[in-house]
């Protein structure tokens, strides 16, 4: 049976893909589709899979070369370019893996000078309550902006440094044009901005932060319930996400790999 996809209805970005068992070897037929799925849609979801970290491994290289997390922190040993996130503790209540921050929209090492293009989270334990994943479809925020500030903001680029990592701060471009569609998508944050190239500072940071709300306008949010065996994969060129909250009472579980970017950014 060939691969089926069918359009998320609660969002304005997703396909939901069915009739694929990840963990076996994939036809060119399926490829394809997958990969077409992929650059028109912007996030994968696959129900009930069963990956092994090799496996997962194998599905990230559809995408492009998976490069190991900028934090080595909670890379798994065995598997460096695998990722753990989890809101467990140990006996010194020491983190047992990353948490990510809550209700921070960005897509993945915007901060860097090559950004990931497409980040794969695979749920091994899913909590009960809480803990989705929100996403939002930098295409559509780009398409309904006024055209004067459109004109604004395509030939500029917005400044970037993450305080807690010792490298030079990283300039990008306001607004990216996906390689295969051509596309144009907003690639935008508030968090770690420095400024603006071209504008004064405050002029900048509102703008930004102008931009920002635009993009995550609450009624333009995919909110992803996780249940074990998803496999999400999303591309950081069109689309932002963010973590939410979690109850201590409940466990989650997720390995997350990188695809590295293609430079020059744009």
């Amino acid at each position: 049976m060939r691969l089926s996809a069918s359009h998320n209805p609660a969002s304005f970005l997703g396909v939901e893909i069915r009739n694929i068992n990840l963990a076996d070897p994939i036809d060119s037929c399926d490829l394809a589709a997958l990969l077409d799925h992929f650059d028109y849609h912007h996030l994968l979801i696959v129900k009930n899979q069963k990956l092994s970290e090799e496996q997962l491994i194998n599905v990230g290289n559809i995408f492009g070369e998976p490069a190991p997390a900028l934090v080595p922190t909670f890379r798994l040993k065995e598997y460096p370019l695998i990722t753990k996130h989890s809101n467990t503790k140990d006996e010194n209540e020491s983190p047992m893996g990353v948490v990510a921050p809550e209700h921070v929209f960005h897509a993945d090492s915007y901060f860097t000078d090559n950004p990931n293009k497409t980040t794969l989270f695979y749920s091994l334990k899913s909590p009960e309550q809480g803990g989705e994943t929100h996403f939002v479809n930098m295409c559509h925020a780009y398409d309904t902006l006024n055209n004067e500030t459109k004109k604004l903001i395509d030939d500029k680029k917005a400044t970037y440094k993450n305080a807690y990592i010792n490298q030079p701060p990283v300039s990008h471009p306001l607004v990216r044009v996906h390689p295969v569609t051509k596309r144009k998508a907003l690639f935008v944050n508030i968090h770690r901005a420095l400024g603006i190239d071209g504008l004064e500072q405050n002029e900048a940071l509102n703008l930004l932060k102008n931009l920002y709300e635009h993009a995550t306008n609450p009624e333009l949010i995919y909110r992803h319930k996780w249940e074990d065996g998803d496999l999400l994969v999303w591309s950081n060129v069109t689309t932002m996400h963010c973590a939410t909250p979690i109850d201590s009472s409940q466990e989650r579980l997720l390995y997350r790999i990188l695809i590295k970017g293609v430079l020059p950014v744009s």
